[in-house]
């Protein structure tokens, strides 16, 4: 983006300042970019890069100290200087610093400073000594003074005095010419005016230039232990004895604008942190009325969530009189010598069973899962022979390892195991789900292997088939509840089960005091892995 003018990038989060300086420096003939906060301000410089950048170091977002870093990191291109414009003290210009806590040390780089409120006369002429500053070597960088001073000797004098310390002075011949300039002109950083004696007509120009320049410093030139009217003095901010000594002249309008500038600064620090203490208190409430509403929605989810296991349970409850009721008609037709069944009917009546018990251990993984997570489930701690319990869970799995045309190889040691230490019940559950699981997974006419073996103090267990395997990425939640684990069917995957039954192996192993684990290398077969204690006679 070309432009034919001088381009500088303003940056502030007061409007006010924002506006200010923007208008004064577009009546200047500059082209002005305005961001209030370094992001905005990194944008507008890949627009078009600036001559001069105003900044104020508190910004919003990115830090005002990184926006210069930036924008001022490319080698080819020339330095951007840099003005500074803050109500806060700053540290001189190369002293080493660092932004915030995790950023490293380095000189803080800038050009000039200027305290806010800002001196606009003084603001202008800096900008012109650091844009063009070949034509500003004669422009003085120091505070503007108006001196309103009828004695044109003692003004003249004065005006010497304060241009040698690189003040900016205007000269008016008079009262009313004074108040033109002060009214016509960018308004100074002080004003001097002698004190007469005409008190009504002096006491109206400086009523009117609080009014129209309040960041303008009154002074009063008086005689030495001249008595002041009150009236007057109390609207000026001080005052300068008759004199023409330099030190005391430059020392006095120095410390008059300081005075007058640590007055304003205040000011501005008290508005602008009036406003953030509005803005967190705003922030408050409103966090407050989102946590009563996330707590009244919180107390909506725990109502539904009751009623869900509420319903569950009664759901998984009532099953399981008709269900019983369709396994024990089932089991009399097998049993009854009268029924002769052709062998399509008993494969059938065969896989009717198995799914019947498999709803049987189902209804009941759904209860005690619940149970177990809401505590109201102990386990009835045993010592019992575990491969009785693997056998009694075989059994119970004939009807589905038939039906899909499956074997079951067992794997125990030579010597005789200890007993385990747990709930025999609930092992047996454990062994059931595992390998409703293992026969779910493994292709029809396979082998499924069922070990046991002694390790330190607790008995290992593992139940592996050799289906498509648990990839990597779904193992760390398989035994989640809702878990839905994914089985090769053809050319495809579904989804298959809801999680119930190794979410409850979990509970239970962990309730009994053991640990539960899958080993698979996510491409064939899957091995699932729990402990047991073992139980140990009294003086072993």
């Amino acid at each position: 983006m070309k432009i034919d003018r001088p381009c500088v990038l303003l940056m502030d989060t007061d409007a006010e300042t924002l506006e200010q300086l923007q208008t004064v420096l577009q009546r200047q003939g500059y082209y002005v970019l305005v961001a209030a906060d370094g992001y905005a301000a990194l944008q507008l410089a890949e627009r078009a890069r600036p001559r001069l950048i105003v900044s104020d170091l508190v910004l919003a977002g990115l830090d005002a100290y990184e926006v210069w870093v930036k924008i001022n990191r490319s080698k080819s291109e020339p330095r951007v200087p840099v003005l500074v414009v803050s109500a806060l003290n700053l540290l001189p210009a190369g002293t080493p610093w660092r932004s915030n806590s995790g950023s490293k040390w380095q000189l803080l780089a800038y050009d000039a400073f200027l305290p806010k409120p800002v001196d606009l006369r003084r603001f202008l002429r800096l900008v012109k000594k650091l844009t063009t500053p070949e034509q500003a070597d004669a422009v003085p960088g120091g505070p503007a003074v108006l001196l309103a001073v009828e004695d044109r000797s003692l003004q003249a004098e004065l005006a010497r005095i304060l241009a040698a310390e690189d003040f900016e002075v205007d000269t008016p011949e008079n009262l009313p010419r004074a108040e033109q300039l002060l009214l016509k002109n960018l308004p100074p950083a002080v004003i001097v005016f002698s004190y007469t004696g005409q008190d009504d007509e002096l006491r109206r120009v400086v009523v009117e230039t609080r009014k129209r320049a309040p960041g303008t410093a009154i002074v009063l030139l008086a005689e030495p232990h001249q008595t002041v009217n009150p009236d007057i003095a109390v609207e000026c901010h001080g005052i300068l004895a008759r004199s023409t000594d330099p030190a005391y002249v430059v020392s006095t309008i120095n410390q008059v604008i300081e005075y007058h500038n640590l007055q304003r600064r205040v000011e501005l620090l008290s508005r602008q942190v009036l406003e953030a203490t509005q803005e967190l208190a705003e922030t408050r409430h409103i966090m407050q009325a989102q946590n009563e509403e996330l707590q009244l929605v919180n107390a909506q989810i725990r109502e539904l969530a009751d009623l869900k296991e509420t319903l569950t349970g009664m759901v998984a409850h009532d099953l399981r009189t008709p269900l019983s009721a369709v396994l024990g008609a089932l089991s009399f037709l097998f049993t009854d010598p009268d029924v002769k069944l052709s062998s399509v009917a008993e494969t059938l009546m065969t896989g009717a069973m198995a799914a019947g018990q498999q709803m049987v251990r189902l209804t009941e993984t759904l209860l005690d899962g619940q149970r177990l997570e809401q505590g109201r489930l102990q386990p009835d701690i045993e010592p019992f022979h575990l491969p009785t319990v693997i056998d009694v869970s075989l059994q119970q799995a004939t009807p589905l390892l038939t039906m899909h045309r499956l074997t079951v190889d067992t794997v125990f040691p030579d010597e005789e195991l200890p007993l385990a230490l747990a709930d025999p019940h609930l092992s047996q559950r454990i062994l059931e789900n595992l390998l409703d699981n293992a026969i779910k997974f493994s292709p029809r006419d396979d082998r499924i292997e069922i070990g046991v073996k002694h390790e330190g103090d607790f008995l290992k267990v593992w139940v592996a088939d050799h289906g498509p395997g648990i990839p990597k990425e779904e193992q760390a939640s398989v035994f989640e509840l809702f878990t839905q684990l994914k089985k090769e069917e053809g050319a495809g995957k579904s989804r298959t089960g809801f999680g119930l039954g190794l979410h409850f192996c979990r509970l239970a192993t962990e309730a009994m005091g053991g640990k539960i684990w899958l080993e698979s290398d996510g491409q064939t077969g899957t091995t699932f892995v729990f402990t047991l204690p073992v139980f140990r006679e009294e003086g072993d």
